[in-house]
């Protein structure tokens, strides 16, 4: 009796889930998890062509572009008068102390930033 013939006179003699559970896994563990193939699969793999290796330049621009122009659409969306306006509000509003706290803010984080890239250009991290 072939598996196909078991699975269907199992069907049809309405047994219970947790019998076709026990069959199921009884037939997984009896499978083989190769087939012999004659090394059909090794010789199509190495007929394959290599992959296309991509420059640093196309994948740079596989990035950019799409974020460039999803960028320019967000910004378009937006009112840019009505942005300015408001940071040059919240900039006069502003006391000394913080305009300078900010500055310097911003400083770390350049510094930071360029230290990071420099380490990871001498391959320190």
């Amino acid at each position: 009796m072939t598996k196909i013939d078991q699975l269907k006179d199992h069907e049809f003699n309405g047994a219970g889930n947790d019998s076709f559970d026990h069959f199921l896994k009884k037939q997984l563990q009896e499978s083989q998890s190769y087939l012999a193939d004659d090394d059909f699969t090794a010789r199509v793999i190495s007929n394959l062509p290599a992959p296309k290796k991509l420059s640093v330049w196309q994948e740079r621009l596989i990035i950019f572009v799409p974020l460039f122009v999803i960028s320019l659409l967000v910004i378009s969306q937006f009112s840019v008068l009505g942005v300015l306006i408001k940071l040059w509000t919240l900039a006069v509003s502003m006391d000394v102390t913080h305009l300078v706290q900010i500055g310097m803010l911003l400083s770390i984080a350049v510094i930071s930033g360029a230290s990071l890239w420099f380490a990871r250009q001498l391959k320190i991290i």
